[in-house]
């Protein structure tokens, strides 16, 4: 595992805050937030530029900007899919989709890994059933855990690398990553961003204290985060 990258980089806003801000913000969130589910689009969120090598970053102070790499603590991993029989749904909701990746509710509904719309190649050179992998990061400056969306075309590379993690015995909240994206094309040439995660450093024990408090409160809420649809 590299550790080329500059090991002294700071921890985000979230793990570094004094501990009775830090549960301030969170008992704010479960006061003003109780009631309802909410999407991933509530929260800020980072997903790739279409078209582009680059994040686009949510920010509502500074209003939308792009990066090429983030530095962040992910909290939680949370997998899922959905399916659209029409590809111009519009803003409604899917036909089937699964919070956890595994079981599908819905239409055709069932063990997700059985379904051939789940298959690579049932839409094209693509999934008709779309499996994502949504990251709940600490990252900046943010109060909030964040939302890092990971596409189909990344979640190899992400799978593998949280992989060798483990052959380190390095859990993904107790370290600062760093997630870059490479300009790749396909088929028919069109671009897109393709992730690389990098090691940057382990967290201090003091850091860790922090990022185990974070990760329980993401957890808490993770499973309320529902699927939108652009």
């Amino acid at each position: 595992m590299s550790h080329e990258l500059v090991k002294n980089i700071g921890a985000p806003l979230v793990l570094t805050m004094p501990d009775e801000e830090r549960k301030e913000v969170m008992a704010a969130f479960d006061t003003n937030c109780r009631d309802g589910t909410i999407t991933e689009f509530d929260l800020p969120r980072i997903k790739v530029t279409p078209g582009m090598a680059q994040w686009l970053i949510s920010d509502v102070v500074e209003g939308d900007k792009t990066e090429p790499a983030i530095e962040c603590v992910v909290l939680y991993d949370r997998k899922s899919r959905t399916y659209y029989q029409s590809k111009d749904a519009g803003k409604v909701p899917p036909d089937c989709s699964s919070r956890d990746g595994k079981t599908g509710q819905g239409t055709p509904g069932g063990e997700c890994a059985k379904c051939p719309l789940a298959k690579w190649g049932s839409a094209g050179e693509a999934q008709a059933c779309k499996e994502s992998r949504q990251l709940l990061i600490a990252h900046g400056s943010s109060r909030l855990p964040e939302v890092l969306s990971i596409p189909p075309t990344s979640l190899k590379a992400v799978r593998q690398f949280f992989v060798r993690l483990v052959t380190q015995g390095i859990q993904y909240h107790h370290c600062i990553l760093r997630f870059e994206l490479e300009k790749a094309q396909n088929p028919q040439g069109k671009v897109y961003g393709k992730a690389a995660v990098k090691f940057v450093r382990k967290l201090s024990p003091e850091e860790i204290a922090s990022a185990e408090e974070m990760r329980a409160f993401a957890q808490g809420f993770a499973d309320r985060v529902t699927e939108d649809n652009e």
